[in-house]
């Protein structure tokens, strides 16, 4: 394939109506096609013909059917709009193949060499789609100037006017609130500090744990006895056996010996004040049978005169009870126990899991999820 950088693009395309584009489109379709078919023996793509062809005679004849108010004509015009749609998401994962592949030839950046283009924003409306796809012209022309062994002159209008074109990949949330990506003159603007604009890990509100307990007003306390002056590693040896054997965080058969009854349980997704009332939540999340917890490990990592510590990691997976049985695949968590010095109880919970929560909650609502956590 040919290196044709941005600035090309746009050159060729404004003046012609985006006519240049369409032979844009065709070519480098048709190139990786070809180049597909040439090194594995098969193109998950269509190629220029394939790719452009339907689309145009779609909206042609919907047109026209449209004009004559034929009936249907436009769905016909909305399966055009589709294709190429689907053909946009299709290359743009090819694209982020190709630059894993490339990358390393021409940056030692780390940043750079992670997949530099979201697939799925080609479903975003304007001008949001032409950031993706702006960025997609750039880094395919540094990919076939890399495999070509071509030095790379240069392209002003993605590495100086328009810093979103070349930077690493970003979220919507970064681009909206660094500016110096928008243009070359807001290059020394400051981010805007806006809740809205926070990412999970800046305490964003609506990103916090959901507060559960006002559903279990009514759980009774626990009447156990409680095991008061536990040292803190026969307490993780206890937690250890309640993970492994009864995978209390599944089932809630925990030995509630060891917790304070006024215990705070959180994670990611939820909040319960009270070992009554998570215990009762937990009896309505996953079916036991049907859920699993393994390489569970457990130690204390801070004791003394102050507040005692123990980590604990696991890998699990199960069954909601739900209608639909949605499955969660196995994902990876570390739950810290905080340890009150005076009686020896756990008085917080805290699991953070390797997935985000909104993986979490997508799977809690696929029915038959099998996708990786």
């Amino acid at each position: 394939g040919l290196s044709r950088p941005v600035w090309l693009v746009i050159a060729a395309s404004v003046p012609t109506a985006l006519g240049w584009y369409g032979y844009y489109k065709f070519s480098i379709e048709e190139e990786l096609f070809h180049d597909e078919l040439r090194r594995s023996g098969r193109a998950t793509g269509c190629g220029g013909y394939g790719t452009l062809f339907p689309f145009v005679w779609s909206f042609l004849i919907g047109g026209v059917g449209l004009l004559a108010g034929l009936p249907g004509a436009d769905l016909l015009v909305d399966a055009g709009a589709l294709w190429i749609l689907l053909g946009q998401v299709n290359l743009y994962r090819r694209v982020n193949e190709l630059h894993g592949e490339s990358g390393p030839l021409w940056t030692k950046d780390e940043a750079l060499l992670e997949p530099p283009v979201y697939a799925w924003w080609a479903l975003l409306p304007p001008p949001l789609d032409v950031v993706v796809g702006l960025r997609q012209v750039h880094f395919l022309a540094r990919h076939w100037a890399a495999v070509r062994g071509e030095p790379w002159q240069g392209d002003p209008v993605a590495e100086e006017f328009f810093p979103f074109i070349s930077a690493p990949r970003f979220t919507l949330r970064q681009f909206a609130r660094t500016p110096a990506l928008w243009f070359q003159f807001t290059a020394d603007w400051e981010e805007l500090d806006w809740p809205l604009l926070q990412d999970p890990s800046e305490g964003a509100p609506w990103r916090s744990p959901f507060e559960w307990g006002f559903l279990w007003g009514g759980a009774p306390a626990d009447p156990a006895p409680k095991s008061i002056g536990l040292a803190p590693a026969d307490l993780a040896a206890a937690l250890a056996r309640d993970l492994s054997e009864g995978r209390y965080i599944l089932t809630g058969n925990l030995t509630s010996s060891l917790f304070a009854d006024d215990c705070r349980f959180v994670d990611p997704n939820n909040a319960v004040d009270g070992l009554s009332r998570y215990r009762q939540a937990l009896g309505f999340l996953f079916e036991p049978t049907r859920s699993q917890l393994d390489n569970v490990h457990v130690r204390v990592v801070a004791a003394g005169s102050g507040r005692a510590t123990i980590e604990a990691t696991y890998v699990a997976s199960g069954e909601l009870k739900l209608p639909w049985r949605p499955k969660i695949s196995p994902w990876s968590g570390k739950i810290s126990y905080d340890v009150s010095p005076v009686t020896g109880l756990v008085v917080a919970q805290t699991d953070v899991w390797n997935i985000t929560r909104f993986d979490a909650i997508r799977q809690t609502f696929t029915p038959g999820s099998t996708s990786r956590r």
